[in-house]
């Protein structure tokens, strides 16, 4: 792989050590973990879109890609075989490890690119599940970004988006959910509310905006429906 990925600076140990249960990854992407494990092992003669982690475990590197993955399947509409490949090829083409957590991709029109230039008006994107890789000039593309990058490669991940103070973070309570800039985790929160206790009293108690305490449930909510 390139050697950039091999930086022990640039890919740190905690965004590559095992994190996840395949269960707690299926959660948190919004799939099953019958998905995930198929995903990862294959099936029905489908070869697998990541490679196999070596635990029965995956990283938070694995899990981003895993969402990135959710999202093409879900909400682009993209399929398997365009998934896998444009996986595949970007870890050839481009020389990564790990693409979609390294690469900000897109789908667009049924096909996952890649922003190639920003020069001027225009940008230019790169097809990545086609093996002739033909170009898209001339498209603006909206971008909802739930991935913060440090060096170019995932490092938190914004479940619900950048404007609500929800973050997971490899590096902060075992990487699950958890309030911005605090460590409290949304999981404690929505436990404290389902025992009945009062938003205000939760927010007063870990000195928090009642506002955030709402979003946490929200976002709790949401995740175990």
């Amino acid at each position: 792989m390139a050697q950039i990925a091999h930086s022990e600076n640039h890919l740190s140990y905690w965004r590559t050590d095992p994190l996840y249960t395949l269960s707690e990854a299926a959660h948190l992407a919004h799939v099953s973990s019958g998905t995930v494990r198929n995903w990862l092992l294959g099936r029905d003669g489908q070869p697998p879109l990541f490679t196999e982690p070596q635990t029965p475990m995956v990283s938070f590197l694995q899990l981003i890609e895993i969402i990135v993955a959710a999202n093409f399947r879900k909400a682009e509409r993209v399929s398997y075989g365009c998934v896998q490949r444009a996986h595949s090829n970007a870890r050839t083409i481009l020389d990564l490890e790990y693409p979609f957590a390294q690469q900000t991709l897109e789908a667009i029109g049924g096909h996952i690119v890649r922003r190639m230039h920003e020069d001027g008006p225009d940008i230019s994107l790169q097809a990545m599940d086609e093996s002739t890789q033909w170009t898209m000039p001339g498209l603006v593309v909206g971008i909802i970004d739930q991935i913060h990058y440090e060096l170019d490669l995932a490092a938190q991940w914004y479940p619900a988006g950048k404007s609500l103070p929800i973050v997971v973070d490899p590096r902060i309570s075992s990487g699950v959910p958890t309030k911005v800039g605090r460590g409290v985790t949304i999981q404690v929160i929505h436990k404290r509310f389902r025992s009945g206790q009062r938003m205000d009293f939760i927010a007063n108690d870990f000195e928090l905006e009642p506002s955030v305490i709402e979003e946490a449930v929200r976002y709790a909510e949401q995740i175990a429906a």
